[in-house]
C-alpha cells in the first residue's frame, strides 16, 4: 500500500449515525462492534457486539459468542469484515496503546485482523462526535485514513 496516499473510507451516513448512536448509548463506557462490507467494498452494516471488558470505561473486549454470531450473520448475508469500531467516551478518536495492543496477537505480534480498518468514535465533545479510521499494520505504526461520510 502506498502510505503517502492512504485509501479513503466511504462511510454511509446511516452507518456513521449508527456508530455514534451506539457510542452514546454506552457512554460513559466504551462500546464496540464490527463493520461489514459487501463484495463491491461498500459498507453495508454496523454490527454492535457487547463489550465484555472488566473495566469498560477504559477499554473494550468483544463478547466472544456475540462476536461469533456477528461473523455468522456477515457470512449468511455474503458480507465480509471491513473493520472494527469502538468508542472513546471522553478522549480523542486516536488509537491508545491499549487499542494498539488489542489489534495484535500477544505471542507473535501478528495482526489479528490484517488490513482491517479500526474506527474510533470520540464523544469527548458529545455535541460534535468524531469518527476517525486507522490501519494498524504493525504494533508500532498507525496510518490514518480519510473518511468521507456519504448519503
Amino acid at each position: 500500500m502506498n502510505t503517502s496516499e492512504p485509501r479513503a473510507v466511504r462511510l454511509p451516513r446511516v452507518q456513521a449515525e449508527a456508530m455514534i448512536s451506539h457510542a452514546r448509548s454506552g457512554k460513559p463506557e466504551e462500546i464496540c462492534g464490527l463493520v461489514a462490507r459487501d463484495q463491491e467494498g461498500t459498507i453495508t452494516a454496523i454490527l454492535p457486539v457487547p463489550n465484555a471488558a472488566r473495566d469498560r470505561r477504559i477499554t473494550y473486549h468483544m463478547e466472544p459468542l456475540a462476536q461469533h454470531r456477528a461473523f455468522m450473520e456477515m457470512e449468511e448475508q455474503g458480507w465480509e469484515l471491513m473493520g472494527l469500531y469502538h468508542s472513546h467516551p471522553a478522549t480523542q478518536a486516536y488509537p491508545s496503546q491499549t487499542d494498539q495492543g488489542l489489534a495484535f496477537d500477544p505471542f507473535d505480534d501478528q495482526p489479528l485482523y490484517p488490513d482491517t480498518v479500526y474506527f474510533i468514535v470520540s464523544l469527548a465533545d458529545d455535541a460534535n462526535p468524531v469518527i476517525r479510521a486507522f490501519l494498524l499494520p504493525d504494533p508500532e505504526t498507525i496510518h490514518e485514513l480519510p473518511i468521507h461520510v456519504a448519503e
